[in-house]
């Protein structure tokens, strides 16, 4: 094997397939990444056997072949380099010799034969999607995920989509907060259904490779694997088993108090009260229909003391006092880039549920903290 190639192009292949990478003693070879030349190009394989990456871009291929080599090496001296271009020659004994101006090196590496085989899916359904709107998405709900193994299907994000609708359904919940996204795709995919539950390492993949990607992403669902691919850059992963809880249900549709308030605002009122709360991280929102409405963030602790603050609201409904996590309670906040939310309530027992004044399609669910 002997490749000519742009610097850059082999550094953002190399960023995109390493990361996954963690060390392994029982199957040494998953330590590294596989080269292999394909199509007049290299393609870069990595695998944790839990996801494979891969990444294929056009070099000047002059010899054919394939080597795997020692990741976090490879990735420390290709992404070290300021030539514009390296080559990399496989020599005798798995040897591979990186050139570049002013540097050389060779590096040990190991027949590529014993390199897992990254699976290939049938690919008789691909769902297309814009991968910046998709990776939005997904950002907006990988925070809610739950870290707990007792429940494995809520440490991943549920994706789904329901026959004759033109939207699907982004969600990420740990029991205690919840989001749901709604995409839309297009209509040749009405009649499509699905439901699967995406490991929250493979969304983090997802969005760190193709969020800036102002391509189409391609979707493939197959058994108990999902496949994302997008400019010649692939992510292939298994999906958790088991059923996602019927999240539907715990979303309400009538409130007794509606709020409209500036988000930022109440952000920073959040954040300086939040100082004096207590062990649950708890808040006080007194929330008073007034002839100014205003509402009240309070937070004590017995070894603190206590303060708080007001603003001005815009308020529909009975008055209400209601406790949160102020920690959860800011997380649906942040994600949310509107300047102005809305706070809908049941009561001081019921979730809260909160949204855009703008934005319809990204909802956040977040439960109190009962007395």
């Amino acid at each position: 094997m002997k490749i000519i190639c742009t610097t850059p192009k082999l550094k953002e292949s190399v960023t995109f397939t390493e990361r996954i990478i963690t060390r392994h003693l029982t199957l040494p070879i998953l330590n590294n990444i596989h080269l292999k030349t394909e199509k007049n190009g290299l393609k870069i394989n990595s695998t944790n056997l839990e996801i494979g990456i891969s990444s294929w871009f056009p070099c000047k291929v002059e010899d054919n072949g394939e080597i795997t080599v020692p990741a976090k090496i490879f990735s420390s001296i290709i992404l070290g380099l300021a030539a514009d271009k390296v080559c990399l020659e496989l020599k005798k004994n798995n040897i591979l010799e990186i050139s570049a101006e002013n540097y050389k090196a060779e590096l040990k590496g190991e027949n590529a034969k014993d390199f897992p085989i990254i699976p290939i899916l049938n690919k008789n359904l691909v769902i297309k999607i814009k991968a910046i709107d998709f990776c939005k998405s997904l950002s907006q709900v990988i925070g809610f995920v739950s870290n707990s193994e007792t429940r494995p299907e809520i440490t991943g994000v549920f994706i789904t989509k329901d026959k004759d609708d033109n939207f699907i359904k982004i969600v990420g919940t740990d029991s205690f907060r919840l989001g749901e996204n709604k995409i839309k795709i297009g209509e040749e995919f009405k009649d499509v259904s699905f439901s699967v539950i995406v490991p929250s390492k493979t969304v983090t993949e997802v969005i760190r490779i193709f969020s800036n990607f102002n391509d189409v992403l391609n979707i493939v669902i197959e058994k108990n694997q999902i496949y994302f691919e997008s400019n010649k850059t692939e992510i292939v992963s298994r999906l958790i088993e088991g059923t996602y809880p019927d999240y539907k249900k715990l979303i309400p549709v009538d409130f007794n108090t509606k709020i409209i308030i500036s988000r930022e605002e109440f952000i920073k009122l959040i954040k300086l009260v939040s100082v004096f709360s207590g062990r649950l991280s708890d808040i006080l929102l007194s929330f008073n229909k007034t002839k100014t409405p205003q509402v009240k963030v309070f937070a004590t602790d017995a070894d603190l003391g206590e303060n708080s603050s007001e603003m001005a609201m815009d308020m529909s409904g009975a008055d209400l006092e209601i406790k949160f996590n102020w920690k959860y309670f800011l997380d649906g906040l942040t994600v949310i880039s509107s300047d102005k939310i809305c706070l809908n309530f049941i009561d001081n027992t019921k979730p809260c549920l909160i949204k855009s004044d703008q934005d319809k399609n990204f909802v956040y669910l977040v439960m109190p903290i009962r007395s």
